[in-house]
């Protein structure tokens, strides 16, 4: 544990930097595939790979016969790599970042993206799918981010990179990743269920319970339910300011529930009806994000200041109605969904207002009153979701296709009271305050409403050669309307409307040719789209000097649709007898209009805007390997370099961005893991399974562009090393795991207040922790 001193960690500040480089990495795995494929045996002949099957085209297939990159979880695999929520997926996917956001203005938000396209403003570049239903958001308010299910029996995750506009909108404009739940069965009953206890040093206890099972009611009835808790034990403390006195301890432990009931019915025989709800929540007493100069950083023990508490809660509803009809060589399916969901959090402002108003986030200003600086801030979303498509059926047929229609309208409301930070009555800003305690209130409401058509159809020219032509025409209404109130506001209330209308063409085409029965090559062409929209303005008089900057008196209150062409070849192959599966392909984007945020680093607040165009090119590839019958080994390293093409300034010439400057995320992510299996005795087996991840370095500023901040340094190379060690007897399995093996405690992302300011806040991997976990399934 660390000695604090004088109000201060009395541990040096961590250096980030580090000797491992980026070629070391791709060197030591290319050196690990080479060994691997050099040490097969014959008996590899013998041990082949089973076969994975997915719906990334709405119909399934064989992984290896799908012409675009796909990584598919099964529920074995996500219970053994201890895959719980979305930050566990990112970190063992090449190419999917997922990232939360540090600081005040960062409003405990986050992003996600693929393939290096990446945004956190505007409508998603990444959908996100719980069965047919998809559930991202469009970031409108002060604080945004998706809700993610929590993993707990699922049927399978599928990360699908690349544009999927054609059969799943335009939030794919990047990827989708698809959370698929399992059906309830007419032939058998099952029951899952799993516990588990972890614990690491300076944080607290993690534990879970959670049953799930399925049976046939009747001969053409059948359901499925779930239920399950879990406890993430925190590891930050909140102090008070000074970091002398302890207020709460493990401030960032949160509780997880989720629930859901899905029932068949086969009301005919060519007909199925699955009606289905599921819930979930999230409850936590803090953001997992650390003062870092005051934390030990080296030693684990993380701290922050917030004078005041910043409880969350997160929560959805889906109801969703399924029906599926067999209509002899073809298959209609409907789906009906209405997510539902309601979030509030309390932030803490009051550094943030003493940096703006004194310089220092400990600094003194007029009718100062700490415990008066916090926002309280909620987001409700209600999508209704109806899609019926009609589709081919049947096995080896020459012509496969599908063809529907999609209606949603996505609903979003978000309220912001940010109290003034002075003492409660007195003038705040030359008026009085709202309410008599804040400075600002704002309201806004947005619709997103959308009627889109669309058909695709893969064609066998010949028996090696099929060919996919795929179109989506989608219509984009957007409303936003605002209302503000306050003295930030100018001691007025305000009622603003905008409105933005988009039709969008995005095709697909792609050709595939099987070399054998073995082995795959594919290329592709699809574009990606996602729709412009309004916003609120940044603050002028706290921002009047970075706008002024910029040419502007005011941030624009809307910003146009965006829209990207990726162009993609890749190989599919089955080596060995099947004893090794590679995956591997390359691509180029070419994306135009960018929506991105400009950063006014003096008030610390953003607008959006659009940003010229930009080019990406990388790589993904993965191999595994199974040269003995109880012995699979395998990597993934995904590449992406995504660029801006041209200079781009502001109204008075201003340089925002500069060509060659680059956008999303570290250039290298990958993993390596290892499975063995053993027969310890009769009907008792075990089993090890290693996984390592790592990524390489953040994206640098460029000194040359506005918002430059030379406080932000780059962020480092990270990595993190998991273990797991099992026995199964007959349906039961106990398993030993260790999580973050290293210790590592990179940082994962970082911010201050304002430009300048000495108070960093930074995120990192959760301490290193060992656990068991025990489950029973049949």
């Amino acid at each position: 544990m660390s000695t604090r001193r004088h109000g201060r960690v009395s541990a040096p500040r961590r250096d980030f930097g580090r000797t491992r480089t980026g070629a070391r990495i791709i060197a030591s795995s290319l050196g690990f595939g080479l060994t691997l494929l050099g040490s097969l045996q014959v008996s590899a002949q013998e041990a082949g790979l089973e076969e994975v099957v997915v719906t990334a085209q709405r119909r399934e297939q064989n992984i290896m016969e799908v012409p675009l990159s796909v990584t598919s979880y099964s529920p074995e695999q996500l219970e053994q790599q201890g895959i719980r929520q979305i930050d566990d997926l990112a970190r063992l996917t090449p190419s999917l970042k997922f990232s939360r956001t540090s600081g005040v203005s960062g409003n405990n938000g986050s992003d996600i993206s693929i393939r290096g396209i990446a945004s956190d403003v505007g409508s998603a570049t990444t959908a996100i799918y719980i069965d047919d239903t998809p559930i991202q958001i469009r970031s409108i308010g002060y604080f945004g981010g998706n809700t993610y299910p929590l993993v707990f029996d699922p049927e399978r995750i599928e990360v699908l990179r690349g544009p999927q506009g054609t059969l799943f909108g335009a939030g794919a404009e990047g990827g989708a990743v698809r959370f698929i739940t399992p059906a309830p069965s007419f032939e058998k009953s099952s029951l899952y269920a799993r516990t588990e206890i972890a614990g690491g040093s300076n944080a607290g206890t993690t534990y879970e319970a959670g049953v799930a099972g399925g049976t046939p009611i009747a001969d053409n009835v059948a359901i499925r339910g779930a239920v399950w808790y879990r406890h993430d034990g925190g590891y930050i403390d909140r102090y008070d300011p000074t970091i002398t006195r302890r207020l709460d301890k493990d401030v960032n432990a949160a509780d997880n529930y989720s629930g859901k009931v899905a029932l068949a019915w086969r009301a005919l025989d060519a007909l199925l009806v699955t009606p289905s709800v599921y819930y979930q929540k999230v409850e936590s007493d803090g953001r997992s994000q650390f003062w870092e100069t005051q934390s030990d950083v080296n030693g684990g023990d993380y701290v922050t200041g917030n004078y005041n508490p910043e409880p969350s809660s997160d929560k959805f509803l889906l109801p969703s109605l399924k029906l599926e009809y067999d209509l002899g060589g073809m298959q209609l399916i409907s789906n009906t969904s209405w997510f539902h969901r309601e979030r509030s959090q309390v932030l803490d402002y009051s550094t943030f207002l003493s940096t703006l108003r004194s310089g220092s986030p400990f600094g003194t200003y007029a009718n100062k009153d700490a415990s008066n600086a916090f926002a309280a801030q909620t987001l409700e979303q209600r999508n209704l979701v109806q899609e019926v498509r009609l589709q081919s059926a049947g096995p080896d047929q020459r012509v496969d296709w599908s063809a529907g229609i999609f209606y949603s309208n996505s609903e979003q409301d978000s309220t912001n009271l940010s109290a003034s930070g002075r003492i409660p009555g007195v003038i705040s800003s030359g008026f009085p305050q709202y309410l008599g305690r804040y400075n600002l209130f704002d309201d806004i409401g947005a619709k997103d409403e959308q009627y889109a058509g669309f058909a695709s159809v893969d064609y066998k020219l010949t028996e090696r050669l099929t060919t996919t032509v795929g179109l989506r025409v989608a219509r984009n209404e957007f409303q936003f309307d605002e209302v503000r109130d306050g003295p930030v506001n100018g001691g007025r209330r305000t009622f603003d409307s905008a409105e933005q209308k988009d039709t969008s063409v995005t095709p697909r085409a792609a050709a595939s040719f099987r070399i054998d029965d073995q082995n795959m090559v594919y290329g592709s062409v699809s574009k990606g789209f996602r729709p412009g929209g309004a916003q609120a303005p940044v603050d002028p008089s706290f921002c009047a000097a970075d706008l002024a900057t910029l040419g502007l008196t005011q941030s624009p209150r809307d910003y146009d649709s965006d829209s990207l062409w990726s162009y993609e070849v890749g190989s599919k192959n089955r080596l060995l007898g099947g004893a090794v599966l590679l995956d591997a392909n390359v691509y180029y984007v070419k994306w135009k209009d960018i929506q991105q945020s400009i950063r006014l680093p003096r008030c610390s607040f953003s607008f959006i805007s659009n940003l010229g165009e930009a080019s990406g090119k990388g790589a993904d590839v993965s191999v595994v390997v199974k040269p003995l019958d109880a012995l699979q080994l395998g990597a993934s390293v995904g590449y992406n370099v995504t660029e801006y093409d041209e200079d781009l300034r502001g109204g008075n010439g201003l340089l925002i961005k500069e060509e060659g400057d680059r956008i999303g995320g570290p250039k290298l992510t990958g993993s390596i893991f290892g499975v063995g299996e053993a027969s310890l005795a009769a009907s008792v087996g075990g089993y090890v399974r290693v996984d390592y991840t790592f990524q390489g370095t953040g994206i640098p500023q460029n000194p040359s562009t506005f918002g430059y901040d030379p406080g932000l340094t780059r962020l480092p190379e990270t990595d993190s090393l998991s273990l797991r060690i099992g026995v199964k007897f007959s349906s039961v399995d106990v398993s030993l795991f260790g999580n973050n093996l290293t210790g590592s405690h990179d940082a994962l992302s970082r911010a201050h207040d304002a430009l300048g300011s000495p108070l960093y806040y930074a995120e990192t991997y959760p301490p290193r922790t060992i656990g068991v976990t025990a489950k029973i399934q049949y």
